[in-house]
């Protein structure tokens, strides 16, 4: 079995140097996982935004980086063979796709979105893994996080537009949604935000402390992707968008509350899993979204997790730079696998046995 990784950078600090200057983020219930928190009057004087350097918007046939090349930032994605714990597989993309994040696998090809550039990339798996085939992006991308593909093109969610967005494969509008639209308008720093509609968004910073939701994951409840479930960092809970409404009246059903700073909903068998990133938690749910459990986790910071096939759960500490394995029924530690110090690590996806072939053959190749 292969597990799959993104890497948002291989320079951890840089990022977090980058996030002290939002000042840290006000507590919420529940929260364990200690931070550093500023106080009102130690808030940094610093705009709501501004224009990346170096920033280029490249129409979508050219697969040259948008970015400029700092090798010190750059991220990777990553494969392990999960049996041996090993990784058998590393992406070189440099700031052609510098920062991976949300990516799925479907179609025969591998979708990335590449966060700080605001580009989502079909990539090859077989013959030539890691291949990059096409760029897909809109003005609207901004701190792309997770990414699906639905019947009709691609599910994303730009945290930094507030915005859950479903583009066709050529990046055209087919569905979006805006948290500012639908009453999320004050930001943490106490700020009032409005829509981003029919702006140019890929060429600016917004910090998270700005934004009124980080709406950081979104994902079709059903088969006929009618319900959108997303999750609202800022407010701590889940979502339950009906598309089927008049774009006025999709306010969204809220589902679940009380949650510290959540992430990474993944359907599984039976139900449904996330983390609750600060609270040192992992929470189950049945197929109706009612809570059937939680897995207790005494570290840091989890970003992601995900369903092995054989029921085990893996996540990712991202404070300790750790995967985590927990066996089912009773959730035991089972494995604790450390990764590099300096990378800030994102999400986790198991690589489908279809899509094995093409890096079990690259890994051959390199040996």
């Amino acid at each position: 079995m292969l597990l799959a990784a993104s890497v948002y950078t291989t320079q951890n600090e840089r990022l977090r140097q980058r996030w002290k200057m939002e000042g840290g983020l006000p507590p919420v219930p529940g929260q364990k996982v200690p931070a550093k928190q500023s106080t009102a009057t130690e808030q940094p004087k610093v705009p709501l935004t501004w224009l990346k350097e170096g920033y280029r918007i490249l129409p979508n046939e050219d697969l040259g980086p948008t970015m400029d090349d700092r090798a010190d930032y750059y991220g990777v994605f990553v494969v392990y063979d999960w049996e041996s714990r090993t990784r058998i597989w590393q992406s070189d993309w440099g700031m052609v796709l510098g920062n991976p994040a949300g990516y799925c696998f479907a179609d025969g090809f591998l979708y990335m979105n590449d966060f700080e550039a605001g580009n989502i990339f079909r990539i090859a798996v077989e013959p030539e893994p890691g291949k990059l085939l096409q760029r897909i992006s809109h003005p609207y991308f901004n701190d792309l996080h997770s990414l699906e593909r639905t019947k009709r093109g691609l599910l994303a969610t730009a945290s930094g537009t507030d915005l859950v967005v479903e583009v066709d494969l050529q990046g055209n509008i087919l569905w979006e949604w805006w948290a500012s639209e639908h009453g999320y308008t004050m930001t943490p720093s106490g700020e009032t935000r409005a829509s981003g509609r029919g702006g140019e968004h890929r060429n600016r910073y917004y910090h998270t402390r700005y934004q009124t939701t980080h709406v950081n994951c979104a994902t079709a409840q059903d088969e006929d992707e009618r319900f959108i479930l997303c999750l609202l960092f800022h407010q701590g809970t889940m979502l339950r968008i009906d598309r089927s409404l008049p774009a006025e009246k999709q306010d969204g059903e809220l589902i679940l509350d009380g949650l510290a700073r959540p992430h990474s909903l993944e359907k599984i068998p039976g139900g449904w899993i996330f983390c609750n990133s600060l609270s040192k938690e992992l929470v189950l749910l049945d197929d109706d979204l009612r809570l059937s459990g939680k897995i207790p986790y005494d570290g840091g910071w989890i970003q992601d997790c995900t369903r092995l096939p054989n029921g085990n759960i893996v996540l990712n500490d991202v404070d300790k730079t750790v995967l985590v394995e927990f066996a089912a029924p009773n959730w035991e530690i089972v494995s604790t696998t450390p990764y590099p110090s300096t990378w800030r690590m994102g999400e986790l996806v198991v690589v489908p046995p279809a899509y094995e072939q093409g890096f079990r053959k690259a890994q051959m190749a390199l040996k």
